[in-house]
């Protein structure tokens, strides 16, 4: 296992392996934004936060954000399935976030129109966390093969019993 290091900006911290490299979108700032914290191997997890009250505009409740997540993955061309494998409620301080599994089916491109090709899965873990009190929406997710899912779970794990989403 990793040894781990913290990262903390905007009054909101977590852990991540001290092997990765942390990468911000340039347009961040405190009330909206993305970190990637990418592995040697190319296995990220992202970060987003946003204003939480815009948020609930569109989606109530963590629930709800996670199908509109689901509904945006759904976009992609390539994608032919997503279904929810498992999701638990998860405490934050005092608030429950929505801790979910998903299984994403990709199709490849499929050179023979009429010929099936099988299609690869990969998994997203995802958390979607409301604060009232820092008045953000917080998003942790990462994908990931199904032959490296034990280590990228651990990982996740760590980072989202870590989160911190207000002093």
């Amino acid at each position: 296992m990793s040894e781990f290091e913290t990262f903390c900006v905007y009054n909101f911290r977590t852990v991540y392996p001290n092997t990765w490299k942390v990468e911000f979108d340039p347009k961040s700032n405190r009330t909206k934004g993305d970190v990637v914290f990418k592995s040697p191997e190319r296995n990220n997890i992202f970060l987003s936060w946003g204003d939480v009250e815009r948020a609930k505009k569109r989606f109530s409740d963590p629930e709800g954000h996670l199908k509109f997540s689901m509904d945006r993955i759904k976009k992609n061309t390539r994608v032919s399935k997503v279904e929810i494998v498992s999701k638990r409620d998860f405490t934050v301080l005092s608030h429950t976030a929505l801790v979910s599994l998903l299984n994403v089916t990709f199709s490849p491109p499929n050179i023979f129109p009429f010929k099936k090709a099988k299609g690869n899965v990969e998994e997203i873990r995802a958390m979607h966390l409301h604060c009232e009190d820092s008045g953000r929406y917080y998003v942790i997710f990462g994908q990931i093969s199904l032959e490296k899912s034990k280590e990228h779970e651990e990982i996740f794990n760590k980072m989202i019993e870590s989160f911190r989403c207000h002093a």
